[in-house]
């Protein structure tokens, strides 16, 4: 059974070439991708993916927003977000908000089907300096 994946990401085309990437990995389906999360919720309902991957910083409404939309409708589904920066305030607040884990931008060449994989096997993804960081503020 496919892991089918939905991606939420503005830059063009780094959403083009993540969907490229997991096309030619046996097992996943892109069932989406969309450059902003202003439909979010219907999006997610109609499509059920198991994996969402998130970028936190999109235009009109952010990714840490459509998370919280999400998790009301759908608590079960791995949100990993996106991000460009680590031991960020922004990443703190998707954690909080309901994400799975998430990837450092610059690392999604290498580490985005292992983080997949992560997630899908009850892990949370994400840079191994920021863990101190992140449940540091958690106390």
């Amino acid at each position: 059974m496919n892991v089918s994946i939905l991606i939420f990401e503005d830059n063009d085309q780094l959403r083009s070439s993540t969907v490229t990437l997991l096309k030619s990995i046996e097992g996943f389906d892109v069932v989406g991708a969309f450059p902003n999360v202003l439909e979010a919720n219907a999006i997610v309902k109609k499509l059920n993916p198991v994996v969402i991957l998130m970028d936190i910083s999109m235009p009109g409404k952010t990714g840490t927003d459509a998370v919280k939309e999400i998790r009301k409708v759908n608590a079960g589904v791995h949100i990993i977000m996106l991000t460009i920066f680590d031991n960020d305030q922004h990443v703190f607040e998707a954690i909080c908000a309901g994400a799975s884990g998430y990837l450092l931008k610059q690392h999604l060449g290498e580490r985005l089907v292992s983080s997949i994989l992560e997630v899908l096997n009850g892990g949370a993804p994400c840079h191994p300096v920021s863990r101190n960081w992140l449940c540091s503020r958690c106390k």
